[in-house]
């Protein structure tokens, strides 16, 4: 049996010119040199500002480093640069062989900094009559179980349906 190689990795496409009609019709990750044919209203998902074409950036995602920026692009609502890194880890080469741009979104310029984790509530106070809601939910549980006959069968997890195989 033989197999059948992947297809090469395509190197990411710059236009030479803005997109010319709808800008809502302008094709997603292709790279532009200015952001003028892009749709309006795009979002940067960076804390900073955008940044310019041949500007110095950092890639931390993944660790690809310094980079230089080439292009923007749009990708579903956000904002991207196409950048060429100064050096590509093994791993993209390996699984990317030949190219030599990467498609980067606003975040990923960005060290990670993980969000403080939210804060524990503290519980609320236990209701005074605490102990007569519990009578109330066991006499309601009572009269369920009188309803259907005091049958244990009922509820009981045998009832349910075996789980079908793959």
């Amino acid at each position: 049996m033989e197999k059948t190689p992947a297809p090469a990795p395509k190197q990411p496409e710059i236009s030479p010119l803005d997109w010319v009609g709808d800008p809502e019709q302008c094709p997603k990750y292709v790279g532009f040199p200015t952001r003028n044919g892009l749709p309006a209203n795009l979002i940067w998902s960076g804390e900073g500002e955008v940044p310019a074409i041949g500007a110095q950036v950092h890639i931390y995602m993944n660790s690809f480093g310094p980079a230089v920026v080439k292009a923007y692009f749009h990708a579903d609502g956000y904002l991207g640069v196409l950048c060429t890194p100064e050096g590509l880890p093994d791993w993209f080469q390996r699984q990317s062989p030949g190219v030599t741009l990467v498609h980067i979104f606003g975040r990923e310029l960005e060290p990670y900094c993980p969000k403080p984790a939210p804060t524990a509530v503290a519980a609320a106070p236990a209701p005074e009559n605490e102990q007569q809601q519990l009578a109330q939910w066991s006499d309601t549980i009572d009269r369920a179980h009188e309803a259907n006959g005091n049958n244990p069968a009922i509820n009981d997890p045998g009832d349910w349906i075996p789980e079908y195989p793959e």
